[in-house]
C-alpha cells in the first residue's frame, strides 16, 4: 500500500518536471494529455489493486470486527428517552410558575399553587390547582383561565382547596 502510493506520487513528480521540459508550442498540450492520462491510468490501477486487498463483504462477515447495532440503537433510545424526560421536567417547572404567577395576577391571591402533569407521552396534560386561601373567585372560573392559559380544555385542570370549607 505505502509502496503504491510512493510510487504514484514518484510518477506525479516525474510528470510534472517531463511538463517544465516539454517546448511551448503546438504540441505541448497533447504531450500534458499524454501524461495526465498515464497519471489517470495509474490512479485507476492504484484503486483496482486496493478493491482486490480490501473486500467489504469479507469485513462483515467476520465476526467482532463490528459492535452489535441492536444493542447501539437500544441504548441510543434509552438515552433519548432520559433527555427527553429530563427536558419535560425542566419545561414543567418553569411552566408551572409562569402559570402560577399569572393566575395569581388575574385573581390578586397569592394562595394558589398549580402542579402540572403530564402523561408519559406528554401529549396530554393536567392540571391541579391548589388553593390555601379563598382566591375570590368561583372554581368554574379557574379551571376556564388555568385551562386557556395552558391551552387545554377545562376538564383538564382539577381545583382543590387546602383551607377550611368545602373541598373540590
Amino acid at each position: 500500500m505505502k509502496e503504491a502510493i510512493k510510487s504514484l506520487l514518484a510518477l506525479i513528480l516525474l510528470t510534472g518536471f517531463f511538463e517544465l521540459l516539454l517546448p511551448e508550442d503546438g504540441l505541448a498540450k497533447y504531450s500534458r494529455m499524454v501524461i495526465g492520462l498515464i497519471v489517470l491510468f495509474s490512479l485507476i490501477n492504484l484503486a483496482l489493486h486496493l478493491g482486490k486487498d480490501f473486500s467489504p463483504e469479507l469485513a462483515m462477515m467476520e465476526p467482532g470486527l463490528y459492535p452489535d447495532t441492536s444493542a447501539l440503537v437500544a441504548e441510543g433510545l434509552k438515552l433519548r428517552r432520559a433527555g427527553e424526560d429530563q427536558v419535560e421536567q425542566m419545561v414543567t417547572s418553569v411552566l408551572q410558575e409562569k402559570i402560577e404567577r399569572a393566575v395569581r395576577k388575574i385573581t390578586g391571591s397569592e394562595g394558589i399553587r398549580i402542579e402540572l402533569q403530564s402523561s408519559p407521552a406528554g401529549r396530554k396534560i393536567k392540571a391541579l390547582v391548589l388553593l390555601s386561601s379563598d382566591p375570590g373567585v368561583s372554581s368554574e372560573l379557574l379551571q376556564g383561565i388555568v385551562g386557556e392559559l395552558l391551552g387545554i380544555s377545562p376538564e383538564q385542570v382539577e381545583v382543590e382547596k387546602e383551607f377550611e370549607g368545602e373541598n373540590q
